[in-house]
Formats: C-alpha cells, sequence, structure tokens
C-alpha cells in the first residue's frame, strides 16, 4: 500500500497495481522540462481512473478582477491546472499505448484495461482549505475550460475538499 503526500495530505493507502505515481516517474523525467503532471493517477472503486491534483489554496473568481496581479494569478493558476490535467491524459495514454517501451511504472491493473467504455475517467482537484459550498466555482470554471475534453472522453470534473476527499476514500486516515 502507497500514501502519497501533497499539500499537507496523505493520499492512499492505495495498490502499486492500481496506480501510476506519474509526478515521480522516470517516464516524467524523460519526457524533459515543459510538460506538467497531476500528483497521481489511480484505478479507483467502479472502474473510474483519477487523474488528482492537490492544492492548499485556490484563487477567488470574486476577486479576480481587483488588480491586474490578481487577474494575472487568477490565470495562471487555472491555465497551470488544465496542462497538469492535459499533459497526464496525454502521457498516460502513450504509456498504455506503449510509446515508451517498459511501463513498469503505470500499475498492472491500469495497464491491463481493454475497453474503455465502462470506465470513467475523472479530473479531481483537492483543495485543502476550501469550504465545501465554496467549491462550485472552481469546478464550473475547470468545466468551461475542460468542454472539449470532456465532450470528447466524458471527463468527469470533480473538485473537492479534505472533507470531501476523505468521503471519497482518497485520504490516508491510518
Amino acid at each position: 500500500m502507497k500514501t502519497i503526500k501533497e499539500s499537507d495530505m496523505d493520499f492512499g493507502g492505495f495498490h502499486e497495481k492500481d496506480l501510476f505515481h506519474i509526478e515521480e516517474s522516470e517516464l516524467f523525467r524523460s519526457l524533459g522540462e515543459g510538460i506538467k503532471t497531476v500528483e497521481f493517477i489511480w484505478l479507483g472503486q467502479n472502474k473510474n481512473i483519477i487523474f488528482l491534483e492537490a492544492k492548499s489554496s485556490c484563487p477567488d473568481r470574486k476577486n479576480m478582477h481587483e488588480t491586474p496581479e490578481k487577474e494575472k494569478s487568477f490565470e495562471k493558476y487555472y491555465s497551470s491546472i488544465v496542462q497538469k490535467f492535459t499533459e497526464s491524459l496525454q502521457v498516460y495514454l502513450a504509456a498504455i499505448l506503449n510509446r515508451y517501451g517498459a511501463r513498469s511504472e503505470v500499475g498492472e491493473n491500469l495497464k491491463k484495461i481493454k475497453d474503455y467504455r465502462g470506465v470513467k475517467l475523472q479530473f479531481v482537484l483537492v483543495i485543502r482549505n476550501a469550504e465545501t459550498d465554496w467549491l462550485a466555482g472552481p469546478k464550473a470554471i475547470l468545466e468551461e475550460r475542460f468542454l472539449a475534453l470532456r465532450k470528447i472522453w466524458g471527463i468527469e470534473i470533480l473538485v473537492l475538499n479534505y472533507e470531501l476527499a476523505e468521503k471519497y476514500n482518497l485520504i490516508n486516515n491510518t
């Protein structure tokens, strides 16, 4: 069982065969500069493939127009999130399609999926310190920015805080 520490949270314990710790992988390092990834990819319950990004905070849409710096910070935050999820999906697909040869870092169960029709892809952003009622704002922003990928792949966007991540069995409480 593996636990992954990110943004003051302990995610896991995950079976290695269900996990691709993409951020720490040799595959990711071998691709060089300019590619961003989420923390990890996990084959969760009901054959859901979860791409998880963890943050301790998130800029508020209400304040984004207060100063040019806040607008820039807001755009940088969300552009980075979109880039991480998009590029992680591409790296994962390239890995399981054997574009890189050895795929030992990709968990066994993630590699052996043959039919993706029943598999749900989920982009999950966990914002540790966010209020539950507030999470709808970042979710709407991400759903808008991922419109094409959501249509093509049927991707579900989830934005959770620490408490909701616990309910989804993403947090290791041991």
